[in-house]
């Protein structure tokens, strides 16, 4: 430590190589950050070709399932619950989703990414899952689920 004109001590400036290694540790982090990003949510998943956001979608669907349509803003709302990354996100998943027509048997306007022609807004599309989706994908021998325990709070 260095002395002032009054004599108190003041702390010694950093050395340019302290801020190297902050520099290396940020980089490293966001690096691996990234890497999570592409591979867990970004990338489908090989066993059933579904990003984790498509998989919750059609959880929420099928814990929501009646035989009727549902609007796309309610099962957008109960997706929320399983995924934390927003609304706007679980819509646009949804409406790729549903325009594979597929899984998701649509009712209203979702667009058409052939002409570029853009989904009405959730709350004026309806959606149920297929009877493909219904008899295989939720298969009790085909889809087996992890049974999670959570702690009370």
């Amino acid at each position: 430590m260095s002395k002032r004109g009054n004599g108190k001590a003041r702390p010694a400036l950093p050395k340019a190589h302290d801020n190297v290694e902050i520099r290396n540790t940020y980089k490293d982090y966001f690096l691996q950050y990234a890497s999570y990003v592409i591979t867990d949510r970004a990338i489908p998943d090989v066993e059933d070709g579904l990003k984790p956001v498509q998989r919750r979608i059609l959880h929420s669907l099928w814990e929501n399932e009646d035989g009727r349509y549902n609007k796309v803003a309610n099962i957008v709302g109960h997706a929320m619950k399983y995924h934390p990354h927003g609304d706007a996100s679980i819509y646009a998943a949804m409406v790729g989703l549903g325009q594979k027509e597929l899984l998701i048997d649509t009712q209203g306007n979702w667009g058409d990414p052939v002409t570029g022609d853009s989904p009405a807004a959730a709350r004026y599309i309806e959606a149920r899952l297929t009877k493909f989706a219904k008899d295989v994908v939720f298969h009790p021998d085909l889809t087996t689920y992890k049974k999670i325990v959570r702690r009370p709070e």
